[in-house]
């Protein structure tokens, strides 16, 4: 069953397609007359069954089941989503963990099990598009989503083949680990974080525009850890990794604009690493944002041009 958003007010219904930009702009996948919606307000984007919801930085916010989002959110069948004062039901019955099988006259409910949760030394990364919102301020909503489409692909495209888990998209960023820490897992963190702070070897098609009508390159920032956290199911129908050196790493990638360096690591993640001398340069110790302790961190030596 196609998954859908149905109007509230009215009934109306919009079919989601695998990537999906919401907003005011009149070439936004699902546009919205609405004064408080923003030109690229939100999107929706579809991960084998689930579609995950992110707000694009909107004036407004976001709100499901009307609670403010913050993060990526994977979606019901059944939750409430609104954009400015315009609220949608969120239609799949596919994405509902129960099902209902109708036998004969009798009913039979089906229930998933949760996965246990297991805690384990993962190595994290978290990389986020560079001026984001500077770039999206010059494009139209369609280029938008095209460019977040080649980007979400480049990705998949550097992580996956060097074991990375893609934990989840989240507008203009990806947070992604690797259930692991050893120097050899560290190796193609390091390699992965170079590839996508640079501009790709391929430009795709938008890029390749925008480096030439524009003048911008589409790069992006990534921050480096290794911690402690808790793997398996958070939520029915979501599977994801938490814990306080998530967090750290977050905090990580945003220090790269203040120290303008395009890839920072943690020192303990630094100290792990073996073979790879001559890569990192000390940046210091630093105060991170709801941290208690300082953190001492380490640029990554980028190739030069």
């Amino acid at each position: 069953m196609a998954a859908m958003l149905k109007l509230e007010e009215t009934g109306e219904v919009f079919t989601l397609l695998d990537f999906n930009l919401i907003g005011r702009s009149q070439d936004a996948t699902i546009r919205l007359l609405d004064t408080g919606v923003s030109r690229q307000h939100a999107t929706i984007r579809r991960d084998g069954k689930q579609f995950w919801l992110t707000d694009l930085g909107s004036a407004n916010g976001t709100f499901v089941n009307e609670v403010a989002i913050s993060a990526a959110r994977a979606l019901r069948h059944k939750d409430l989503v609104q954009f400015g004062t315009t609220v949608f039901l969120f239609d799949h019955e596919e994405s509902d963990a129960t099902r209902e099988l109708t036998l004969g006259t009798s009913t039979q409910v089906i229930q998933t099990v949760a996965m246990p949760v297991k805690t384990v030394k993962a190595t994290l990364l978290v990389g986020d598009l560079r001026d984001f919102t500077a770039i999206s301020a010059q494009l139209t909503a369609e280029e938008v989503a095209a460019m977040l489409r080649e980007w979400y692909a480049d990705c998949e495209a550097i992580l996956k083949p060097r074991g990375a888990v893609i934990d989840k998209f989240i507008g203009d960023g990806v947070f992604a680990y690797w259930p692991s820490s050893d120097a050899e897992v560290r190796a193609k963190a390091v390699e992965a974080a170079k590839l996508m702070s640079g501009p790709p070897v391929t430009p795709s098609p938008t890029r390749r525009w925008l480096q030439q009508n524009l003048g911008i390159t589409v790069t992006c920032h990534v921050g480096l850890n290794v911690g402690s956290v808790a793997l398996g199911a958070m939520g029915r129908g979501v599977s994801t990794a938490v814990g306080e050196a998530v967090n750290v790493t977050f905090r990580i990638e945003t220090l790269t604009r203040k120290l303008s360096k395009q890839v920072l690591a943690s020192a303990g993640f630094v100290q792990g690493c073996k073979g790879l001398e001559g890569s990192f340069q000390p940046m210091g110790v630093h105060q991170l944002k709801g941290q208690p302790d300082p953190v001492e961190v380490y640029s990554v030596v980028l190739p030069e041009g």
